[in-house]
């Protein structure tokens, strides 16, 4: 490839560096360049060529000089040429001699880069600035670097498109690489810093594995930026997020410090104590619901799981939140009062505050009779309480409606329990189940509700009754009721024939 093709091929490269050039100025139609002992290359406002003459070529600032230089007159730049690879020439004046004689100049200008924006003022966090870059002359193929001075304050992306971060000031910095030109954009961040910081809590008990997330409150309620930094003085103690939600790890003291980030440099502390123990999380009862049909009855419910399996005090406390359908004693020992809905509530007794509850449905209570306090037990008198009648439910049946129920009683005059009620009953049949009233479920054997009669025990968890052949009891329901007959068995445990 001869110079000439060289020079040509090499000018097209994206390395040109744009020069003001006072060569399209000059009185000579020829300006001969030359580096001793190498071929001259011959600029001039009208083309492109080659010479061998002997000449002098050098910067009147004793600077380095290229070996040769090209000049394209569409595009009016200067390409220099050293060892065959192209280089930057920039600011400077060069003299032009021949071998004899000066013939004329060359100024070469660096190429400058300015921006869109000198400077700039973000007064919130939320905006952004696009920074466009511009040459002074025009570069193929022109590649920019984008730096910021402070990235904690402003941040600028590869495209030039700026963050604000935090008040204060710093330079965005852009760079062409070909040509090496810069510039800046001074940016200032002027936002509403925060004047006060609130903690919800000074100090926090918790227990082992317990968490909890402390509020804050920011003020003025404009201010750019909130985000808040959370630290723990001592993480084996009491970690935190950043969220403020604090986890006790293990028992001792811990500080938690909430700072803000705006620059305002506020902070504030809660004190964290965290006891050696553990409070349950959650617990499950063992029904998921329970249904009542008429009174007597009585469900017990209890706490199924617990967790955290570890938590050291696993008591509940066990409420109703209508007794007037439903009670319940400090067992879980759930009986029915009346028809309607409620739920039976287990709370923890460890300061969780953690509760589960069971729903309760009762209904079929009609007409029962109930005891007042100054009642006195009337046997009616066309009832005679000595003579036995031809069935186990007309016996049973003679009671309803004045016979009161008596804790632990046995007398068909003077008041019954439930378990009182049926032996007694069977008694006058000739059945003595006394032995096992409070275990009637061993009483004769187990039939199914098909197969159920007149007269059958019906057995309950913590409750007995006489099954009256058509789908309903009589028993002795609870402290406060007469002995009653209910259209409905409910949710019974088994059905016991004792008279064949």
């Amino acid at each position: 490839m001869s110079l000439k093709e060289k020079v040509r091929s090499l000018a097209r490269l994206p390395y040109v560096t744009r020069l003001v050039d006072q060569i399209k100025s000059s009185s000579k139609k020829h300006l001969t360049l030359v580096a001793a002992g190498a071929a001259a290359l011959i600029i001039s406002a009208a083309g492109l060529g080659l010479s061998s003459s002997a000449g002098e070529v050098k910067a009147l600032n004793n600077s380095p000089l290229p070996t040769a230089l090209e000049y394209s007159a569409d595009k009016n730049a200067v390409t220099a040429l050293l060892s065959g690879n192209l280089v930057s020439v920039y600011g400077g004046s060069f003299e032009l001699k021949s071998a004899a004689e000066k013939v004329g100049e060359v100024n070469v200008s660096r190429i400058t880069l300015s921006l869109n924006e000198k400077s700039f003022t973000f007064t919130d966090l939320k905006s952004q600035l696009k920074l466009t870059p511009m040459l002074s002359s025009e570069i193929d193929d022109a590649a920019y670097i984008w730096k910021s001075e402070d990235e904690k304050i402003a941040a600028v992306d590869e495209n030039g498109t700026v963050t604000p971060k935090k008040n204060g000031t710093v330079n965005i910095i852009c760079t062409e690489k070909t040509s090496g030109a810069s510039a800046k954009c001074e940016i200032t961040v002027d936002t509403t810093e925060v004047e006060s910081l609130k903690l919800g809590n000074e100090e926090l008990e918790l227990t082992l594995k317990e968490s909890k997330t402390i509020k804050t409150e920011i003020g003025p309620s404009d201010a750019a930026n909130k985000r808040l930094k959370w630290s723990s003085s001592d993480e084996s103690v009491a970690k935190v997020d950043s969220k403020g939600k604090v986890t006790a790890v293990s028992a001792g003291e811990a500080v938690i410090t909430c700072a803000t980030t705006d620059g305002s440099n506020i902070k504030k502390e809660c004190k964290v104590t965290v006891e050696d123990r553990v409070k349950l999380t959650q617990i499950e009862l063992n029904y998921i619901d329970i249904k009542f049909y008429g009174l007597g009855s009585v469900e017990t419910l209890e706490v199924l799981e617990y967790v955290p399996s570890d938590a050291t005090d696993t008591s509940v406390t066990w409420s109703s939140t209508d007794e007037n359908v439903a009670v319940v004693d400090s067992n879980g020992n759930v009986s029915p009062v009346g028809n309607g809905d409620c739920e039976i509530i287990a709370t923890a007794n460890d300061g969780s505050k953690v509760t589960a509850s069971c729903p309760v449905d009762v209904s079929g209570v009609e007409n029962y009779v109930t005891v007042t306090n100054t009642y006195e037990v009337t046997v009616p008198v066309n009832v005679d309480v000595n003579e036995t009648a031809a069935s186990v439910v007309e016996e049973a049946d003679k009671y309803v409606g004045w016979l009161p129920y008596v804790w632990g009683g046995t007398d068909l005059t003077s008041g019954v329990d439930c378990s009182g009620f049926v032996c007694a009953i069977y008694e006058k049949f000739g059945y003595n189940l006394w032995g096992i009233r409070t275990d009637l479920i061993n009483a004769g054997r187990e039939v199914s509700l098909e197969e159920a009669r007149a007269g059958d025990i019906i057995v309950y968890k913590g409750h007995v009754a006489i099954y009256d052949g058509a789908g309903g009891k009589i028993h002795a329901p609870q402290t406060g009721y007469m002995v009653t007959h209910d259209y409905g068995i409910g949710n019974y445990r088994s059905i016991r024939r004792v008279i064949e």
